[in-house]
């Protein structure tokens, strides 16, 4: 997946000296403070000679400052580079930037560091936790802060999407990207970035022809800009899509150009890597020869450079190509071989990973060492301090004395806040549990470290989805969208909380609920039926408020039906609680067969609720549903 860089904006930290003078009027006067100074106590003077070393430190503290802020500064450009080391570090460095220019209320800076996290959160596979943090930095983002960043925000927003398969996203914020792009930024690497991931998504969604002519314009631009990096990835991506589609000889023509600019740019690894998929290609179109002196080829430059993973590759690259000829002792012969070299190259990453973990420890073991001296030649220094300085020996007992209150005090409030941080982060966690799991769910596998599924004989399911949202979407910018999102589901949860219903899951802009789970005695078919009137009202009357002020407004459709489902947990390292059966997928229907701001129930639900007197029924007779052939419909709304 592309990846969008920008520079994060940089400051010039200017230095300021302050001058504290003392003025001195006439002798009398002079004579009048010297006569106070005089009848000053011992224990007086002590403290106010205290006081005077003690000022320093305040002096001390500004310093430390102002080299935070280049520290943070530093990191944010250095993290921008994306150097090569593990993620996990560079997502701690973030977060520690991140905290410095919130301290220092920095919020643009602060905002490029959390686009930083979120970065490497992506990478870690924690695709949510990203999310989280691209949706603060867009809700804080403002026109001050460098117009760079708000692309770089888009571009990570789109790997994001990316990685959690949210292809319709990845288009709607990628046109925004694209509509909001200055022709006059110089920095156009992030445009042909924003170009490749939007392609990528359509391709993903299978419109090949979109994501062709997509590639094309990056390739195009690339090509007008003299920008070789995007001209060879526009190229290799078009080499994929005709690969895809089976147009081998589209394919071979534009690996054969990338291969080209690959070798001018002395991008080795890449160079190899095209020449095998050229094999690769020559050998789906029958032409061995060719695809035997490209591999051979292949193979000597990676021998020459000690590339173990390339080598691997060509041999087993060679086993199919002698397979596909009929000729399978040479097949063999070189299957043999592939997974022989293979084997070094996984036991060569293993002693890659011990030696970086021995150099980590011996250079941990070298900074303890260079401590201790500190702290040896620091007490040695002290303690000829105390031998040549006996006159002063009450003054340094009362600061120690003194350092050792405060330092003690300050230790007391680091081990409180330590323990108050333990704890938030215990309920935070508790919370997050409970945010994505029903109580009873989460109970049981914090007992039992799973939970099982389990079937209910009658649940109610909510389906709502807002109409033309793509095309509502493209009118409004990313951060007005996120909020005007968020302010609908969360009102939709608030509703969810008072019947007593499930929130299941928001699928892009759908939501999804049910009642009478996990728990059977909550949220009868009633309660449903009157949350999804709630929501309707919510909506009708958010519209309302919208259209006076001139804006985009959401329209919804909302389905209900009733039956027996499954419902347990899903995955094994990022818990969703879900729900399955045909009862789900009908409900799903009676969404889809709705109407804006009705909300359309099936016969089944209709049974249950029917001799209810708060609520009118309207019978739209048998309606025609996707898969599911003519089934009877219900429009529901509340009694005058």
């Amino acid at each position: 997946m592309m990846e969008i860089r920008t520079r994060a904006p940089g400051y010039l930290l200017k230095g300021r000296e302050e001058t504290l003078i003392t003025r001195v009027g006439t002798r009398k006067r002079v004579n009048a403070g010297l006569k106070k100074i005089m009848i000053v106590k011992p224990l007086t003077r002590y403290l106010l000679q205290g006081l005077f070393l003690i000022v320093p430190f305040f002096m001390k503290a500004q310093s430390e400052t102002a080299i935070k802020r280049n520290w943070a500064d530093s990191i944010n450009q250095l993290l921008y580079t994306d150097p090569n080391i593990d993620s996990k570090t560079k997502l701690s460095l973030a977060d520690s930037a991140a905290q410095i220019f919130n301290k220092q209320r920095d919020t643009c800076n602060q905002i490029f560091s959390r686009i930083l996290e979120a970065r490497y959160l992506d990478r870690i596979g924690k695709p949510d936790s990203a999310l989280v943090q691209l949706y603060w930095a867009s809700k804080f983002y403002r026109q001050r802060c460098d117009s760079l960043t708000l692309m770089f925000l888009f571009s990570n927003l789109i790997n994001v999407y990316l990685s959690l398969g949210e292809f319709n996203r990845v288009d709607s914020v990628g046109r925004i990207a694209l509509s909001s792009w200055n022709p006059s930024w110089k920095k156009k690497d992030s445009r042909f970035s924003i170009l490749n991931n939007l392609a990528i998504a359509q391709a993903s969604t299978g419109d090949v022809n979109k994501a062709t002519s997509t590639f094309h314009q990056a390739y195009d631009e690339a090509v007008l800009d003299n920008f070789a990096k995007y001209e060879q990835k526009a190229l290799i991506n078009l080499g994929s899509i005709k690969g895809m589609t089976k147009d081998l000889d589209s394919a071979y023509f534009f690996f054969s150009k990338a291969a080209n600019i690959a070798l001018k740019n002395v991008d080795k690894y890449e160079y190899m890597t095209l020449l095998t998929n050229l094999a690769n290609l020559d050998k789906e179109r029958g032409r061995y020869k060719e695809a035997i002196v490209t591999l051979d080829s292949t193979y000597a430059m990676a021998d020459r450079l000690k590339n173990v993973e390339i080598l691997a590759n060509v041999q087993n690259a060679r086993a199919d190509l002698y397979a596909k000829m009929k000729d399978f002792e040479k097949a063999y012969d070189f299957l043999r071989k592939y997974i022989k070299t293979h084997e070094q190259f996984l036991n060569e990453e293993r002693v890659k990973a011990v030696t970086e973990m021995m150099e980590k420890y011996e250079s941990e073991k070298k900074a303890r060492q260079i401590q201790q001296l500190q702290l040896d030649k620091l007490d040695a220094s002290l303690k000829t301090e105390r031998i040549t300085n006996t006159r002063n020996h009450y003054l340094y007992l009362g600061l120690v004395v003194f350092l050792i209150a405060v330092g003690s005090l300050g230790r007391l409030r680091y081990v409180h806040r330590s323990r108050s941080a333990i704890q938030r982060e215990k309920d935070i966690s508790e919370g997050l549990l409970l945010n994505i799991l029903p109580s009873a769910v989460a109970e049981e596998l914090k007992l039992k470290g799973h939970a099982e599924a389990k079937h209910y004989d009658l649940a109610t399911i909510l389906f709502s989805d807002f109409k033309s949202f793509t095309t509502i979407s493209e009118r409004l910018s990313a951060k007005d969208l996120v909020e005007e999102i968020n302010f609908c589901f969360k009102a939709f949860d608030g509703i969810m909380t008072r019947y007593g219903i499930e929130k299941i899951k928001t699928i892009g802009d759908s939501y999804m609920a049910a009642g009478a789970i996990p728990d059977m005695n909550t949220a009868s078919p009633l309660d449903v039926v009157m949350a999804a009137i709630e929501m309707q009202q919510v909506i009708t009357n958010r519209k309302k408020e919208r259209d006076e002020q001139q804006q985009p407004a959401f329209e919804m459709r909302v389905g209900i039906h009733s039956g027996p489902v499954v419902a347990g947990i899903v995955g094994v390292k990022k818990f969703q609680y879900d729900i399955w059966g045909d009862t789900v997928n009908t409900a799903s229907r009676m969404e889809s067969s709705s109407e804006v701001g009705q909300v359309n129930i099936s016969d089944a639900t209709y049974q249950l609720i029917k001799d209810n007197p708060q609520l009118v029924f309207t019978y739209r007779g048998k309606v025609q549903a996707k898969g599911k052939g003519e089934m009877p419909m219900y429009f529901v709304t509340l009694a005058a």
